[in-house]
């Protein structure tokens, strides 16, 4: 009788505890009363209201109208992928042909030098799509200096890097011997096939950038667009020397190396702004490595074109004031960065270089993003 009694005491103190933590919960009611009877206990609540059920069904339409668009994106991904195979097969293969016909060398090193081109871009591609991945699962949430992931160029450098690598000893192979003027004679499209397949180089940059931007809109494709003409413009007018030269109109032989070197110091600028997207920290070397890849470029271009005009009597180019037209605006960017960063670091109290943050939102990951986290780290 005593335990009985006991236990009743507890469950009775349970009930009135539970019921001093829910009020107005009917189903205490109905425990009390020992009835499930809905006309005593009155209505039955449902556990989801209908305002969140609703908020739910637009929250999963909302994701079944965006699975179109990333299919899209992937489906752009994998067209300029398949284009930058076909670009470095075709402009490899056809360089392979003019080095095995009409050389003594040995042919099988041309076309393993095309497999490992194409074997690092692949590797590229897979390390590339497992960094989104990774970075999709929380792993890197780090943001670049013009508000993208770092993810997104994760070794696109690199590509670059082994395809400039890989190219430059064919074509300078080709200048620098008869090879070229075989071509003229034997070959159906001659020199300005030649010509073509040395221009395909843009076009397998541009594939390039495309196959791995993510945000259309977004300031990292703004960004990389903008180098990207930059280096389109360069290897334009670098290679309006290089015709000059196959026409054997640049008499001094210094110039005529000065204008291959430029050609290929042009088109291996890719990596280091390449390589610049992939940077989590606004440092004065980056911009000094903007101004110096302006610098090596258009300076000696700038010199050749002064020595055709004031020593060869040649007409005035409009690539000559293209040249100090970039050099100085790369002066004037230079100057105004440096500027920006003095200012930025004495507001951070002089000790680290601006930086992003884990904890700051996509909102405020803006070209100029390392600002607003000052803000939010000083708050």
């Amino acid at each position: 009788m005593i335990s009985e009694t006991g236990e009743d005491n507890l469950k009775a103190d349970f009930l009135q505890s539970k019921a001093s933590f829910f009020p107005d919960s009917p189903r205490d009611t109905q425990t009390t009363s020992g009835s499930i009877n809905p006309e005593e206990s009155g209505s039955i609540q449902p556990l989801v209201s209908s305002a969140a059920a609703a908020a739910c069904i637009m929250t999963s339409g909302e994701f079944m109208q965006t699975a179109p668009l990333l299919a899209h994106k992937s489906k752009r991904s994998l067209l300029y992928k398949a284009l930058c195979f076909l670009l470095l097969i075709f402009q490899g293969g056809i360089l392979d042909f003019y080095l095995i016909i009409f050389t003594d060398l040995y042919w099988c090193s041309w076309i393993a030098t095309d497999l490992v081109v194409v074997s690092g871009w692949g590797i590229f591609f897979m390390k590339n799509a497992r960094s989104k991945r990774e970075r999709a699962c929380g792993f890197h949430q780090k943001s670049s200096i013009f508000g993208c992931n770092l993810g997104e160029f994760t070794y696109a450098y690199l590509a670059w890097l082994i395809y400039v690598i890989a190219c430059t000893p064919k074509v300078v192979l080709i200048l620098e011997t008869s090879i070229l003027d075989l071509i003229a004679l034997k070959v159906p499209c001659g020199v300005t096939g030649f010509k073509i397949i040395m221009l395909l180089s843009v076009p397998l940059l541009f594939c390039l950038i495309n196959s791995i931007i993510e945000d259309l809109n977004g300031a990292t494709r703004h960004h990389s667009q903008s180098c990207f003409m930059n280096t389109c413009l360069d290897l334009l007018d670098s290679f309006t020397l290089v015709e000059m030269l196959l026409r054997n109109e640049i008499p001094s032989v210094y110039l005529k190396y000065t204008v291959i070197s430029v050609y290929f110091v042009a088109l291996a600028v890719p990596v280091i702004w390449l390589y610049e997207l992939t940077a989590s920290e606004l440092r004065c070397r980056w911009l000094w490595a903007r101004f110096s890849t302006g610098l090596v470029v258009n300076a000696p271009l700038l010199v050749v074109r002064c020595f055709q005009v004031y020593v060869f009597k040649m007409p005035v180019s409009v690539f000559m004031f293209k040249n100090i037209f970039f050099l100085a605006c790369k002066f004037l960017e230079l100057v105004e960065q440096c500027v920006a960063v003095r200012r930025v670091r004495r507001l951070a109290g002089g000790s680290n270089p601006a930086q992003f943050s884990h904890c700051v939102s996509e909102n405020d990951m803006c070209p100029h993003g390392y600002v607003n986290t000052l803000a939010v780290t000083q708050s």
